[in-house]
């Protein structure tokens, strides 16, 4: 039996839909209050379903099968974490586990001021690897 997945009404489920491109996703960027969305966020898993969804904060990770020591497990690789900061930057975050670095390694982090009038950067990139728990 499927798991049972609630879906916000304003959430767009799909079966195998291509992502919007960026017009199309700034047409449909509002939260259920009203407020307009600083994220839009899409997963497709096994080419059957994909969610697309306007969000304020949004977490994805991805655990992969490895083999440790004879015994096949499940670990978390790579942890996504989007929001928008209380100064109005959203920012999106990459963070890496391995066995080198079983505290996570930041190895992305993306920055963008929506709201700032006086810069016209899009997206500022910060590829310096750090220390999720120093973070």
């Amino acid at each position: 039996m499927a798991e049972d997945l609630t879906v916000p009404r304003n959430a767009t489920l799909t079966s195998d839909a291509p992502p919007p491109n960026s017009t199309e996703a700034s047409e449909d960027l509002t939260l259920p209050n009203g407020r307009p969305a600083p994220l839009r966020v899409e997963c497709n898993v096994d080419e059957e379903m994909s969610l697309s969804i306007p969000a304020a904060y949004a977490a994805f990770t991805a655990w992969q099968r490895v083999r440790r020591q004879g015994d096949e497990q499940l670990v978390e690789s790579v942890h996504v974490r989007c929001k928008e900061e209380d100064d109005g930057t959203v920012t999106v975050r990459v963070v890496i586990w391995t066995p080198k670095f079983p505290d996570g390694l930041q190895i992305a982090l993306l920055r963008s001021r929506p709201e700032d009038t006086s810069t016209d950067d899009d997206i500022e990139c910060d590829l310096n690897h750090k220390d999720y728990g120093s973070l």
